[in-house]
C-alpha cells in the first residue's frame, strides 16, 4: 500500500546513470517490431507515472513490453528509451529514470505482438503487476509492465511464446 505522506521521487537530473546500455543497441535496420525491456531496480522510491498514478518501486526486476511499428521502428524506439527523458512522453519514460536496463529482447516483425507477449508474461509464475494500466491505456491488456523478484529467464520466455527473438545485452555499469 502506498503511503500518502511518502514524498514522490523526482526525475533524476541525469538518468543516463541508470542505464546499462549505450544509446543504441546495434539494430542496423529501421524496422517495425516488438520489444521487451528488462529493467533492474534497487530503489524503493514512490514515483508518479504521469496521470496514471503512483508506483511504489521494489528491489527486483521490471519487464516492460512495447511495440514500434511506425517510422524508425524498434531501433528508434529503443534509442528513445535508452536516453534520459527530460520531458517524459510514455509511462516507461517515468520508470526508466529510476531503473537500469539489463537486457532488451526484440523481434523485428510487422505484426503487433506486444499484447500476446504481455499476456504470456503475465502468466509466468512469480510475476506480478505493479501498476494496472501501465503502458496499456490504449488497449485491453491489464498492464504491459510486470515485476519479478528474481531476474526473468529469456529461455523461459522463448518456451512460453515459441517465438524467435533477438537479445541485446547491456554493458555493466562503469564505476
Amino acid at each position: 500500500m502506498i503511503s500518502v505522506s511518502q514524498p514522490l521521487a523526482l526525475m533524476p537530473k541525469d538518468s543516463r546513470r541508470c542505464s546499462g546500455c549505450d544509446d543504441h543497441v546495434g539494430i542496423e535496420q529501421a524496422r517495425p517490431g516488438t520489444y521487451v525491456l528488462v529493467l533492474s531496480s534497487r530503489s524503493t522510491d514512490l514515483i508518479q507515472i504521469g496521470k496514471l498514478g503512483a508506483l511504489q518501486l521494489r528491489s527486483g526486476f521490471y519487464v516492460y513490453v512495447g511495440s514500434a511499428l511506425g517510422p524508425g521502428g524498434v531501433r528508434a524506439r529503443l534509442a528513445h528509451h535508452l536516453k534520459p527523458s527530460r520531458r517524459p512522453h510514455w509511462h516507461i519514460d517515468y520508470l526508466r529514470a529510476h531503473t537500469r536496463v539489463e537486457e532488451i529482447w526484440y523481434c523485428l516483425d510487422d505484426q503487433r505482438l506486444e499484447h500476446l507477449w504481455a499476456e504470456h508474461i503475465g502468466l509466468v509464475i512469480g510475476t506480478s503487476i505493479p501498476l494496472v494500466g501501465f503502458g496499456s491505456t490504449d488497449c485491453r491488456c491489464e498492464s504491459h509492465l510486470f515485476f519479478f523478484r528474481q531476474r526473468p529467464s529469456r529461455e523461459r520466455f522463448r518456451q512460453v511464446l515459441g517465438t524467435r527473438f533477438r537479445i541485446a545485452f547491456c554493458s555493466r555499469r562503469r564505476t
